[in-house]
């Protein structure tokens, strides 16, 4: 344990830490554009989901696959609070199965480098930017069944600024109190 001089902070539980926005905010936010780009009648799903079936028909799985710090943090305060803004760069792995998937990706990539998606983010999810996506991909894909199913795949990459509210110890109000001057020990002309 450190021991530190002057008043120690308060004992604050972390639970009084806010944290915004979370892994759940920005696939909602996606997926919700993603349906907005795709041809009907491909649907979207969050990867990595244990005991669920693939869907009938074409399909969209995202995933995000790396997070990278792009600045050093932030801060603003307020009465009581402090506000750190982190400022990361996601990659969300888009991967479209079934027949027209590669029409499906080359969509999504197009759209994503337009101010269509840099719009429509900042009125319906204001919460990530597209920043720029990789070409797609074919990749190859055999089924349960053996048999050969179309996929492809894009990494969009986006800059969501995550912002953590933590308490913070603040003076509303001071005491000052006067102490008289000893002019004994003033110098003198």
């Amino acid at each position: 344990m450190v021991q530190t001089c002057g008043d120690a902070p308060n004992n604050v539980a972390a639970s009084v830490i806010t944290y915004a926005p979370t892994d759940f905010d920005i696939h909602k936010a996606l997926g919700q554009w993603l349906l907005t780009v795709l041809p009907a009648p491909f649907s979207v799903r969050l990867g990595q989901q244990n005991r669920t079936a693939s869907p009938v028909g074409p399909y969209c799985i995202m995933q995000q696959v790396t997070s990278r710090l792009l600045a050093t943090n932030g801060s603003t305060y307020s009465d009581a609070a402090r506000a750190v803004t982190e400022l990361r760069e996601i990659t969300v792995q888009v991967s479209a199965f079934g027949i027209g998937s590669g029409d499906a990706i080359r969509q999504v990539a197009g759209l994503w480098r337009d101010v269509y998606a840099t719009d429509w983010f900042r009125e319906n999810a204001d919460i990530l930017s597209p920043l720029w996506s990789e070409d797609p991909r074919q990749m190859g894909f055999v089924t349960a069944e053996n048999q050969y199913e179309d996929q492809w795949s894009v990494d969009l990459k986006m800059q969501v600024n995550f912002t953590r509210t933590i308490p913070q110890q603040f003076a509303d109000a001071i005491t000052a109190t006067l102490i008289e001057v000893d002019t004994t020990y003033l110098p003198t002309e």
